[in-house]
């Protein structure tokens, strides 16, 4: 008997990826699967859409947008399945997708995350993730994204981690990791919990495999924490996005790894920040949340050196820059 899997779709105001979404679910071949769909907050039917059309599936609602990890955290809690798939409304898996994924955790037991194989929904000859990294900026990066599909990326391999857009966890590592119920780190609206979730896996020994024969696509965009919105600039997404790095980088960096970077990380972070001061200045207002959240955040550190595996050495290899010519 295959072992089930919890599809969790945090939704919010994206109606119109669902349908798509939802029937290749339905195509799988994989016969375990229990669908969850979390609506956070959404003002543009959702909700009443999916009561109408697909009244099966497990539909949790909160009145306003909690943000995304905390949406997720609860629909982990409220499952039971030994495999946690999250899978954005824009994405749209092949066939083959879960049962793929599930071969490649299985393999091993620690191995505690799968990244599948990523391809931009506008193009299909162009990949959008093989594999979640961080360069040595300490910028996360999905592995070839926007390099063409040539194949170089086909072999399976160990990766960072994977993009939160479709990545299977197993539960076991979920719960391992958690820290007071918190899978997702909730101090994490939305943005760079799945690079967070990724590095305290690093630390305590999980391993995360890249697993191409498990292919969806991805509507890149959506997301976009530089998009306009109705044709403005939207500060919120790059706010957030600029005060959870600097979390996430207190939050799981060692003073080892951190210091031969630092002349790096200071040059490539000073152009950055004053090019927000002048065009986006609203941006800037990310630093004062993330002081505000220090406290909070240094708790958790503390956790995770203590309950640390893995040494900083051994972290530090994962800082490589990207690369499209190469399936490395």
């Amino acid at each position: 008997m295959k072992p089930a899997v919890d599809i969790i779709i945090i939704n919010w105001n994206h109606r119109k990826y669902l349908e798509n979404c939802l029937e290749a679910l339905r195509t799988q071949t994989y016969p375990a699967l229990d669908i969850t769909i979390v609506d956070n907050g959404s003002a543009d039917g959702s909700v009443e859409w999916l009561s109408r059309y697909y009244p099966h599936l497990r539909l949790l609602t909160f009145g306003e947008n909690q943000g995304f990890s905390r949406a997720f955290n609860y629909a982990v809690q409220s499952a039971t399945n030994p495999f946690v798939l999250s899978l954005n409304p824009d994405v749209v898996v092949q066939g083959e997708f879960v049962a793929e994924l599930v071969l490649a955790i299985s393999e091993e037991e620690r191995i505690g995350i799968v990244n599948p194989k990523l391809l931009r929904a506008d193009n299909t000859a162009l990949l959008d993730s093989t594999g979640l990294f961080l360069d040595r900026r300490r910028r996360p990066y999905d592995r070839g994204q926007m390099c063409d599909d040539r194949g170089q990326y086909d072999n399976h391999r160990e990766v960072f981690g994977a993009c939160g857009a479709a990545a299977l966890y197993r539960r076991t590592m979920l719960e391992d990791l958690s820290y007071d119920g918190e899978y997702f780190d909730e101090d994490f609206f939305a943005y760079y919990e799945d690079v967070d979730l990724a590095w305290r896996a690093q630390v305590r020994g999980w391993r995360a495999i890249y697993a191409p024969q498990a292919i969806a696509t991805h509507i890149r965009g959506w997301g976009d924490t530089l998009r306009k919105h109705q044709g403005r600039f939207d500060g919120r997404g790059p706010r957030l996005a600029l005060c959870n790095r600097y979390l996430t980088i207190v939050k799981n960096d060692t003073l080892g790894n951190f210091l031969p970077d630092l002349p790096l990380i200071i040059a490539s972070e000073i152009p950055r920040l004053a090019y927000m001061a002048i065009r986006k200045p609203s941006v800037l207002l990310g630093l004062a949340d993330f002081f505000q959240k220090i406290p909070s955040i240094w708790r958790k550190r503390r956790q995770i050196q203590h309950r640390q595996l893995i040494g900083a050495h051994q972290i530090r290899h994962w800082f490589v820059q990207p690369r499209c010519k190469e399936g490395t």
